[in-house]
């Protein structure tokens, strides 16, 4: 359960714990910002320690302000990719609107994965975006900051050092949030092929299938009708089959399979009918028992 827990907080729906930590870091760059020597900032990645060199502390704000770019270079290259899956997923929910299915469940399903896996996906290049137009100051050394006495340069550097890195965390929090959302919008896309293929593989036919089957059972069904005053054995069987393709057609519970399946049987009967249209033959006869069983029933004795 608390497996579950960490995986629903952490990947799943991390946008509390972003918040939670963006005020936390927010309310470390304000008291930073409003420091004074009678009441200083405790520094958590910096030090104004007088022993240390400027070169030193130099090089760190320079690491920083590098870290910055790389940081929204990363930002930059997955709203490219955002930009491109977004597309996908919305021109897949646009096919899937556009195809008419028996199963309006499996239907809507599809069209709630993909919506949500389209809404991550859009939340996940919001804060990319606004990783790189939000998040976007850094502290510098200025010319003048050099001029200043040894001390008050160092905390000036030490400041500015750990305002970037506070920055820096910022960005990054903002990164792996969004990288947690393409995760999540990728998963569902997984499950909505995965849900396509056993939908098709089960046989959840387009509905420009049935009518056509529809009307293909009618056609059969009258042209039995025609010659069931000439049909001397099995006469109970032939209404019996009838009454199941009056059934089908008014239930719609038609599938792929038996849509396949049954049409070659009642192609067949149509052949033997046209070249003996005043006469049923056995083979018709068998034909018939193989439709009936092929409509899951049983025959009348």
């Amino acid at each position: 359960m608390a497996f579950l827990q960490n995986i629903f907080n952490n990947i799943i729906f991390p946008f509390p714990k972003l918040l939670k930590a963006s005020r936390t870091i927010n309310e470390k760059i304000d008291r930073l910002n409003k420091s004074t020597q009678e009441d200083p900032y405790t520094y958590e990645y910096a030090s104004n320690n007088l022993n240390i060199e400027d070169k030193v502390l130099l090089d760190t704000l320079n690491d920083t302000v590098e870290k910055k770019k790389t940081l929204e270079d990363k930002a930059k290259s997955t709203l490219i990719a955002i930009t491109i899956s977004t597309t996908l997923i919305a021109n897949i929910l646009k096919f899937i609107q556009d195809i008419n299915g028996n199963s309006v469940f499996v239907m809507i399903l599809l069209l709630t994965i993909g919506f949500l896996s389209l809404l991550y996906m859009v939340v996940a290049g919001l804060l990319s975006l606004y990783c790189i137009s939000e998040v976007n100051s850094v502290a510098v050394m200025y010319p003048e900051d050099y001029l200043l006495p040894e001390e008050e340069k160092k905390t000036q550097i030490a400041d500015n050092i750990e305002y970037n890195f506070l920055n820096n965390l910022k960005r990054n929090n903002l990164m792996a949030t969004s990288y947690k959302c393409i995760i999540v919008s990728l998963l569902f896309l997984i499950v909505f092929f995965v849900i396509s293929s056993v939908t098709i593989g089960f046989g959840f036919n387009s509905q420009d299938d049935v009518p056509v089957f529809k009307n293909e059972l009618e056609v059969i069904n009258n042209r039995i009708s025609a010659l069931e005053d000439e049909v001397s054995t099995d006469k109970q069987c032939i209404i019996s089959i009838q009454k199941d393709i009056v059934d089908i057609i008014e239930s719609g519970n038609i599938t792929r399979e038996n849509l396949i399946n049954i049409r070659k049987t009642l192609s067949r009967i149509n052949e033997i009918i046209k070249d003996e249209p005043h006469m049923i033959s056995e083979e018709i006869i068998n034909l018939l028992l193989d439709l009936e069983k092929l409509l899951e029933t049983q025959s009348i004795p």
